[in-house]
């Protein structure tokens, strides 16, 4: 035999055994299988036969590709009782045999939000997802009164924001409260919301709600009184500013995400490396830096860190990369991860059938090298670690789905603690209630780097979206009516956020101050002693940068 023929044969082997391995698995495995639908053709009707295969591919979603199942089961989740009364509701408007795929897709979209009892922000069904938990406020401000023993908390005005005026042609008719300053409140603190006014602490009243609320009930001198409430609109992406603004004392980033794509304002990492660059140099010297994070979706935990320690370590011409790694580490680890049985045979599935090609690669298709990006081989490298650990947990979840979460070691950075950080001043982060994932995960990240240090960070405007430990969301189709589901395969448990002001998924954060978009540059200007900041930063409190 030739030497060249064992080029082939020893990798056909090596295929043949790991197909026969999938196959042994695959008959031994207490898990079905289903064909992955990756295609649909919109129709108008389905018959009685493919709305029972859909409701089939339904349950074999929830049921083995979210990695939530477990939780939802123990949360009083019914995926039998689901799949009924999606049957019930779509029995209704049945057309003799048929049934109409649009009212199959609502039915399923309703019975899924309304069963579905895990607060899972990455979470969404034909399109719609759970509203995120709103701070639906009203116009009476209100501050404690001391006497005695006794907190008392008085009106101290009923005054309406001051909206756009396009923001006021989409609301409804406005009747306000009969409320007078010099009354006192007599509802719940956990109705009072810390305001900044001027120069004092305050409260507005108002509530979270996932609904969308128009009014409220609140308790005024022992009665009950109407009073109307209106909520934070998100940030048009499109035209947020994502740049820097400056004073002689202050540096203002505004971030529209931390990916790379077309739908980014930063679409390749040099330009985000110049955006790096540009904030260590300006701000050097400054007293507070105001990072806006507002409306940003999130995306890339590597990029928030290495921003954040060109802001830390300013004074240096050139960030270690090791440094870049610790700080992501210490807020984003790898923890632990859940990997449910879909996943990991869909893993198994890619990596044999990607096998060829890595044969090929190695003798007939050698490219010239070319110079890769410090972030390319970070990721690289990681996600070689991974895939080991993802080979074990993968081969695992075949027999024993559903198995106890795997750690997955991130490369180590060689670093066993933080330097000292350059900059010393305060740190103001604005967020709303758009602000998710690693959005989230920077200000769990900001207040690491400021520990022990002379570094103040000040968490300012709406509670964050709260969708931080659910990933590696995937669309899944019924093949017929063409609902589809996203479903996170993987989850991570985070120390980062065992902080008193996280308030757990579908909560986020809460602020020190909340503030509204009509309210943030009054509220900024009051809390930074800068004479120039409301100049440099017109047009903050109409949404966007003039």
């Amino acid at each position: 035999m030739k030497k060249r023929h064992l080029f082939w044969i020893i990798p056909c082997g090596i295929i043949l055994l790991a197909f026969l391995v999938a196959l042994i698995g695959h008959i031994a495995s207490p898990v079905p299988s289903k064909k992955y639908v990756a295609k649909y053709k919109e129709r108008k009707t389905i018959t009685e036969k493919e709305f029972e295969e859909d409701l089939e591919y339904l349950k074999y979603y929830f049921t083995y590709s979210y990695c939530g199942y477990a939780e939802l089961v123990e949360a009083g989740f019914d995926i039998d009782a689901l799949i009924a009364d999606i049957k019930k509701d779509c029995d209704k408007n049945k057309h003799g045999s048929t049934y109409d795929a649009s009212d199959v897709r609502a039915n399923i979209a309703k019975r899924v939000l309304q069963h579905h009892c895990i607060d899972d922000n990455h979470f969404a069904v034909c399109g719609e997802s759970k509203l995120p938990n709103s701070l639906y406020f009203t116009d009476i401000y209100v501050k404690p009164l001391e006497t005695g023993d006794e907190k008392k908390y008085i009106v101290v005005k009923n005054e309406r924001d001051p909206f756009p005026e396009k923001v006021l042609k989409r609301m409804n008719k406005y009747v306000p409260a009969d409320i007078q300053p010099g009354q006192f409140y007599t509802g719940p603190e956990s109705m009072l919301y810390e305001w900044f006014d001027g120069k004092e602490k305050i409260y507005r009243v108002g509530t979270l709600s996932r609904q969308n609320v128009k009014n409220i009930q609140i308790m005024i001198d022992g009665k009950r009184v109407t009073a109307p409430v209106v909520s934070n609109n998100s940030l048009e992406r499109a035209g947020k500013m994502q740049g820097m603004r400056e004073t002689k004392d202050t540096l203002y980033i505004s971030l529209v995400d931390f990916m790379f794509g077309q739908s980014s304002k930063v679409i390749n990492e040099e330009e985000f490396d110049i955006l790096c660059k540009n904030a260590r140099i300006k701000s050097r010297g400054k007293k507070q830096i105001i990072i806006d994070l507002r409306s940003n979706p999130g995306g890339y935990s590597y990029r928030a860190a290495m921003l954040y320690s060109y802001l830390f370590y300013n004074q240096q011409d050139e960030i270690p990369h090791n440094l870049i790694e610790y700080i992501c580490q210490i807020t984003d680890d790898g923890e632990y991860i859940s990997m449910c049985p879909t996943y990991g045979k869909k893993f198994l599935y890619w990596k044999i059938k990607d096998f060829p090609n890595k044969i090929k690669a190695l003798k007939f298709h050698k490219k010239a090298k070319q110079a890769k990006t410090y972030f390319e081989r970070y990721n690289e490298k990681t996600e070689k670690r991974f895939n080991r650990q993802f080979f074990k947990a993968s081969i695992k979840e075949l027999f024993i789905p559903y198995s106890k979460p795997i750690k997955l070691y991130m490369p180590d950075p060689k670093l066993s603690e933080l330097p000292a950080p350059d900059f010393s001043g305060d740190i103001y982060v604005l967020t709303d209630k758009y602000s998710a994932s690693c959005s989230e995960y920077s200000i769990a990240t900001l207040r690491n780097l400021a520990a022990n240090s002379k570094v103040t960070i000040h968490h300012i405007g709406e509670n964050t979206r709260g969708a931080v430990f659910f990933i590696d969301v995937n669309s899944f189709i019924m093949p017929n009516s063409g609902a589809w589901i996203s479903l996170p395969t993987g989850r991570v448990y985070s120390d980062a956020f065992d902080h008193p002001t996280f308030h757990g998924e579908g909560y986020g954060w809460f602020p020190e101050y909340w503030v509204t978009h009509y309210n943030l540059l009054n509220t900024l200007c009051n809390l930074i002693d800068d004479p120039e900041l409301e100049t440099a930063l017109q047009g903050l409190e109409k949404w966007q940068l003039q």
